[in-house]
């Protein structure tokens, strides 16, 4: 199944550069398998705060101007203040991954990084047009494709980790269905008119969707530590063995080769360093190569 090309898998990377005048975001995704062949998508979102207009009084413009800028972060660091704008980065390249991999992809089989139901879709990251779009992707997935396994890097389940750790090498247990995960995210974060609307499409996800994904633990090796996997509850056996199979491949880490793969393409293609190379050449082209790099970026 794996070295056919019948298993394909996706994984994504989110690039940030954040300047006074302009904050762009580059969402990459890219679809691999040990066949050879692999595709590779990417979007940039702009954030520019800076407008002007002839009808408007220019110093109030500049009073609100300095006010919005006081209410966000510092400049090219992490800060609480950008938590929501964090969390839609998250959620669209999830969306991107999960869109991807059934769009895009001819394999019989389809395996991606993290949760097939994750939070941020399930939320919408606080977008009403990212759930809604979000739901129609996930119930595809789930209820129609079916044949695809996904596998976490890591989990705050612990006790799904000690029964993991108890399994033999190339062992595999079933532990529980996805229901309660999407139950409890389903409980709240839906407030106002816009997301009441589409709160029955939410239980209607939990009610058909959470009992069919399944969550599995396995070990690929005895020297590896114990894989979370989700996968659906009719092809949740020989999910289990793609996935450990696949994990053999990395005796050590006992994680899919695969997912690593498509990790490391899209990275060489869409990671932080080449896209801070095409920014600043950028900059240089507009003749302001370093007065808006922060100290850290010029320090050598």
């Amino acid at each position: 199944m794996l070295f056919n090309g019948a298993v394909e898998a996706c994984d994504g990377t989110v690039a940030s550069h954040d300047t006074l005048p302009v904050t762009i975001t580059q969402i990459g995704v890219c679809l691999v398998s040990y066949r050879g062949n692999q595709g590779s998508w990417a979007h940039r979102i702009f954030r520019r705060d800076l407008r002007t207009s002839s009808r408007r009084n220019p110093i109030d413009e500049t009073m609100e101007l300095l006010e919005r800028r006081r209410k966000r972060g510092a400049v090219d660091q992490q800060s609480p203040h950008d938590r929501l704008a964090d969390l839609a980065r998250r959620g669209i390249m999830a969306y991107a991954e999960r869109a991807v991999l059934l769009e895009r992809s001819d394999s019989i089989w389809r395996m991606g990084h993290g949760n097939p139901t994750p939070y941020e879709l399930v939320t919408g990251s606080g977008m009403p047009e990212l759930l809604r779009a979000s739901l129609v992707l996930m119930k595809r997935l789930v209820l129609e494709h079916k044949r695809f396994v996904f596998v976490p890097s890591s989990t705050t389940a612990r006790e799904l980790l000690t029964i993991g750790n108890a399994l033999q090498p190339l062992e595999y247990a079933i532990v529980d269905s996805n229901e309660d995960f999407l139950a409890r995210i389903a409980e709240g974060h839906y407030r106002g008119e816009a997301w009441g609307e589409l709160k029955p499409a939410v239980d209607s996800l939990v009610e058909e969707c959470g009992p069919k994904v399944v969550v599995g633990m396995y070990r690929a090796s005895k020297l590896s530590p114990a894989q979370m996997f989700y996968a659906h509850v009719d092809h949740a056996h020989e999910a289990a063995l793609i996935a450990m199979a696949d994990s053999v491949l990395q005796e050590h880490r006992g994680f899919p080769m695969l997912i690593d793969l498509a990790d490391g393409v899209c990275r060489a293609s869409f990671g932080a360093t080449t896209f801070a190379v095409s920014t600043q050449l950028a900059y240089a082209q507009a003749g302001e190569p370093f007065r808006y790099l922060g100290e850290r970026r010029t320090r050598r």
